[in-house]
């Protein structure tokens, strides 16, 4: 029975240290806090009253946060990262967010060359 226990306790410790990523030199307690702030800002930006960021999505290393994904506008990726930046505990926020390119023009033809193609324009 006891060896049983032995197992199950160093699956547990051995699990934990996997979680860690090679080369990763964040102590466990730098680690946790960086979790805690990632769900803290994705929380805040899909909390927003105005935009929602459903398409933004956080990572933090060492108190500073990084914004990805994609917005309609400036203002709302200036928004996304005010609302990161006030979240307690973080240091700083890297706003790598990217604007929607607007939608393209339906292609409509204009003809056929030899019945294999078309030739289209905007």
């Amino acid at each position: 029975m006891q060896s049983i226990g032995v197992v199950a306790m160093l699956l547990a410790v051995s699990g934990c240290e996997s979680e860690q990523h090679s080369g990763d030199q964040r102590s466990e307690g730098r680690t946790i806090d960086d979790k805690a702030l990632t769900e803290n800002v994705q929380n805040n930006l899909k909390n927003e009253p105005v935009y929602k960021f459903d398409n933004v999505e956080a990572k933090t290393f060492g108190g500073i946060v990084q914004l990805s994904g994609f917005v309609d506008t400036e203002a709302q990726k200036d928004r996304a990262g005010e609302v990161a930046q006030h979240v307690p505990g973080v240091r700083e926020v890297e706003n790598g967010i990217a604007l929607k390119p607007p939608p393209m023009a339906p292609m409509v033809p204009t003809g056929s060359t030899n019945g294999n193609s078309r030739i289209y324009s905007d």
